[in-house]
């Protein structure tokens, strides 16, 4: 602003100059042409109208400092493009730091329920997610997903995550050998087909007790030469560490395992007789938020 300022005044002597130099040359054509006419032979008059011509040409004193002052305002001009392109550009990486660091903050929770569907603890489950706007994944059995297909569509419907959880969840089958393995697989997304249709797709599963360990490296290869995307987890209520847990302690053990992560991967169960894990959600969500974390779905 201050430039703008300096230039401007910087211009208003040149333009005072500029009308004295139009009124004189104006005067000096009329002298010229009036002193040519009444005292001067006819050579000279023509002389003196070259001259004449010559002031309101190209290199006239007048069209020279008529083009200096067009030029002086293109520069403005152009100085104040490039002002306000600076701004921009300015206001652009201001807004794009900002959004990194919002997404270097974020934090997310990823609730998931592992071992269903069940008729009476699943249809529970989803009734708070929906009380509380909140998306859950749901990696199923599919011999499960087979006897209750109308909670299969429910859980799609209001859209949660499915995810595959192999067929019979019988570890001394599923993990003989990497055949069964993805035969397992293979056949719950067959099941899914058949409830969702042909166009459904998920690609996502969780292996029955979780990938960990050496022992499971081959199979961990094989899910992934298959194109399937594999999630344990990171947090947990504890449901799965022994029979009739209390609400409270459910709670307690979310609190002691989230640990202050930004992304939490939560395991909890929606098979039959987790009648706690119900009871705790509505605390274990309202936690999460009052800690600043937001609800995702896996994909």
């Amino acid at each position: 602003m201050t430039k703008k300022t300096n230039f401007n005044k910087k211009r208003h002597p040149r333009k005072y100059i500029i009308v004295f130099i139009i009124v004189f040359s104006l005067f000096f054509i009329r002298t010229s042409h009036n002193f040519n006419f009444r005292n001067v032979p006819s050579v000279v008059e023509a002389g003196n109208l070259s001259e004449s011509i010559l002031l309101i040409s190209e290199k006239s004193p007048v069209n020279v400092a008529f083009q200096h002052e067009k030029a002086l305002i293109e520069a403005e001009k152009i100085e104040k493009a490039q002002l306000e392109l600076e701004k921009e550009r300015e206001i652009a990486e201001k807004k794009r730091q900002e959004a990194q660091e919002a997404k270097e903050n974020k934090k997310i929770a990823y609730l998931t329920f592992d071992d269903g569907p069940s008729p009476n603890v699943t249809p529970q489950i989803l009734d708070i997610l929906d009380e509380y706007d909140v998306k859950a994944t749901f990696f199923v059995i599919g011999n499960l997903a087979e006897k209750y297909p109308d909670i299969i569509k429910r859980i799609n419907e209001s859209g949660h995550g499915i995810g595959n959880h192999s067929y019979s969840h019988s570890y001394k089958n599923i993990y003989k050998n990497t055949t069964n393995f993805l035969n397992e697989l293979k056949a719950t997304d067959k099941v899914l087909k058949n409830i969702l249709g042909d166009s459904f797709e998920s690609n996502i599963i969780r292996f029955p007790g979780g990938s960990f360990g050496q022992q499971k490296a081959p199979f961990r290869k094989a899910a992934i030469d298959n194109g399937y995307s594999y999630y344990d987890w990171n947090a947990l209520n504890g449901d799965a560490e022994g029979k009739k847990l209390s609400k409270n302690k459910l709670v307690q053990r979310l609190k002691s395992t989230t640990n202050g992560q930004k992304k939490l991967i939560v395991l909890m169960h929606d098979m039959g007789g987790k009648q706690t894990t119900v009871d705790a959600l509505p605390e274990i969500i309202e936690y999460l938020q009052q800690n600043g974390y937001e609800f995702g779905i896996i994909k």
